[in-house]
């Protein structure tokens, strides 16, 4: 793994060799996630095994399956609910995506192309599948909608593919979607499958340096591109990478999305321009 030197003399080098070794494993690159946050964490899975050395944790992810998984879990983010940021998705929803879909009816190209990047446990894809549904019965519109929802861990995205969700996590979803949607189930609810259809999930480590979209969405050309609290995670020399990555993927007149407390790259600030205040979404300048 190529760690920018300063990046390397911040992390203790029992860390170093235990990312090392995820990275050669399996592709992952956690290097450039807060430092604290890594050792908290590898730390917390050392002391559950009782474990002193890294050789020794490197022996137990070879040999236990179950142990990656407990690991990916553990280094990444899985905290949403649908609808987070209600401002953001009325924004989307009555402003965005109509006019969206009112150009691409005029072009004559019916095809709306959403990415969803770390989806976590589904809510976020879920909830632009419901808005975008709705907006085409309302209108009485008939369009081919793809959406891509990623996320570094695949233990979360099993869990995502289920689409079972408790009350908690379903707040914001209005009560006329929450019946449309939705089949009561377990104590909770699943989404019904029309939705689930919309949506393609799928294991992608936003740092991969072979590619700058997710495989399965094959060329990008993505209308709207979610990376929402995913950014604040990484340090400023990796933002950049996903930067680029991000406005590569993006169609012209597109628009990007992002979390409350991220804003965009500076160097990217003439290439986009911020759309309706405080929703941090951004179109792209064609």
């Amino acid at each position: 793994m190529i760690l920018h030197p300063e990046l390397r003399n911040d992390l203790p080098e029992n860390n170093l060799q235990i990312l090392d070794y995820i990275h050669r494993n399996r592709g992952f690159d956690f290097s450039a996630s807060r430092h604290t946050a890594l050792e908290e964490k590898i730390g917390s899975r050392l002391n559950a095994l009782d474990l002193k050395h890294p050789d020794d944790y490197i022996a137990c992810l070879e040999s236990d399956p179950d142990e990656w998984t407990k690991l990916i879990d553990l280094l990444t983010v899985n905290v949403s609910r649908f609808f987070r940021n209600t401002l953001t998705f009325e924004t989307l929803s009555r402003q965005i995506i109509p006019g969206m879909i009112q150009k691409k009816e005029k072009e004559n190209s019916p095809q709306l192309r959403i990415w969803s990047a770390g989806c976590s446990g589904g809510e976020e894809p879920y909830s632009m599948a419901i808005l975008v549904r709705d907006i085409l019965e309302k209108e009485t519109l008939d369009m081919d909608v793809s959406i891509f929802a990623t996320d570094i861990n695949a233990a979360i995205l099993k869990t995502a593919q289920k689409g079972w969700y408790a009350p908690a996590q379903l707040e914001n979803v209005r009560l006329g979607q929450l019946n449309r949607y939705f089949t009561p189930q377990s104590n909770g609810y699943v989404v019904n499958r029309d939705i689930k259809e919309m949506i393609t999930f799928s294991v992608y480590d936003i740092m991969d340096s072979k590619t700058y979209v997710p495989p399965e969405s094959v060329f990008g050309d993505f209308d709207i591109v979610l990376c929402r609290n995913l950014l604040i995670y990484f340090h400023p020399d990796r933002q950049i990478i996903i930067f680029k990555k991000l406005y590569r993927s993006l169609a012209p007149e597109s628009f990007l999305v992002l979390g409350e407390a991220e804003q965009l790259f500076r160097g990217y600030k003439n290439q986009f321009g911020q759309e309706y205040g405080r929703c941090h979404i951004y179109r792209k300048y064609s």
